[in-house]
């Protein structure tokens, strides 16, 4: 069920080695706790350099599309707090990393890079229709932001159904999306407008 009490299996499995066995004697361990073991850490391991490069692809996608290395950064600020927030529920929560847990982080790019563009596309549009910053601000959540709310909850409460499952996998990783799909969606919705409050990009007034 983790990777922590594969470890402790192993653990105890040495010490009995150590103690009983004959040092002459050469024993390797095998079985489906090695086989885990290997998965967990094959999987873990490739899931952080893969969401690295997610990140850098998306910083370099914006970065690109808008001519300026601060929208690649301010898009993926909205990413990296949602995985930490996921991370920090599964501490909370004691929910163990396992292969099924593991893939979470990709998930929460590849759901919260949507609604960022989104919200993006949707700000550059109405700040070119309104000179008065709380009026664009409005325009702009009253369009995209009551279409990603929309999207975040459907999307979400199917995801949530897999909570009521028996298979804990399973059940942690419903759990899980349906908590990404909430943190990407009022990243997108929070922390997005109060960067771009703050530092009003200049990429945003060009042609």
């Amino acid at each position: 069920v983790g990777q922590k009490d594969t470890d402790k299996v192993l653990q105890v499995i040495n010490e009995f080695i150590e103690t009983n066995f004959p040092k002459d004697v050469n024993v390797k361990i095998g079985g489906s706790v090695l086989v885990e073991k290997s998965l967990n850490n094959l999987v873990v391991q490739s899931q952080l350099i893969s969401v690295s490069i997610s990140l850098l692809i998306v910083f370099l996608i914006l970065s690109i599309y808008y001519k300026s290395l601060i929208a690649g950064v301010i898009g993926v600020i909205p990413l990296v707090i949602s995985i930490l927030m996921n991370v920090a529920f599964m501490g909370f929560f004691k929910i163990k990393l396992n292969i099924g847990t593991a893939m979470v982080a990709s998930f929460a790019i590849g759901i919260g890079i949507d609604y960022t563009i989104h919200y993006l596309a949707a700000y550059q549009k109405e700040i070119a229709k309104h000179e008065n910053e709380d009026s664009f601000l409005y325009a702009t959540f009253l369009g995209s932001g009551k279409a990603i709310l929309f999207n975040a909850t459907s999307v979400g409460l199917g995801f949530a159904v897999l909570t009521f499952s028996k298979f804990n996998m399973l059940s942690e990783l419903g759990f899980l999306i349906a908590l990404i799909m909430v943190s990407s969606s009022l990243g997108s919705l929070t922390v997005l407008p109060t960067l771009l409050t703050i530092v009003k990009p200049k990429f945003f007034h060009k042609n």
